[in-house]
């Protein structure tokens, strides 16, 4: 199985399918949701097969970092990029890595990491709709 440690930049948005994807989900301000989702620019995976942590920058976190660990294969808590409590259920599957989320009022969507080479497709689907946003990563070797 692949392992997807590293520190991760964002190199390209495709800003029109998220804004959709959050209309999706039923955020408020669809394009407010987008700008915060898209204020972690940089952050970190670290990969120990059965745990996953994504380090991402958090100014008001000692150390200006914050760790959000999930088990594979179990259901876990999380906040979403825009502040909603989330149940995620993470797999990995070949080159990629799974997140089944539920929001509080039901909502469903899947996020799927997949790597390509030093690059990661992130795709994030809502599973009513099936709007479906997208954004490519790439990994390099500096310091988060």
């Amino acid at each position: 199985m692949v392992n997807f440690s590293g520190i991760w930049e964002v190199v390209e948005w495709d800003d029109e399918s998220f804004i959709k994807f959050f209309a999706a989900m039923g955020a408020p301000d669809p394009n407010r949701s987008f700008q915060l989702f898209k204020t972690v620019q940089k952050f970190e995976i670290i990969d120990k097969e059965d745990l996953v942590i994504l380090r991402i920058p958090d100014p008001a976190s000692e150390g200006g970092k914050r760790d959000i660990p999930f088990k594979v294969g179990e259901e876990s808590g999380a906040v979403g990029p825009v502040g909603v409590p989330m149940k995620k259920f993470t797999i990995k599957e070949g080159n990629k890595l799974i997140f089944h989320e539920t929001a509080p009022d039901g909502q469903k969507n899947i996020t799927v990491r997949e790597l390509q080479g030093d690059k990661m497709i992130l795709t994030k689907t809502h599973e009513g709709t099936g709007v479906t946003g997208r954004c490519v990563w790439k990994r390099e070797g500096g310091k988060l």
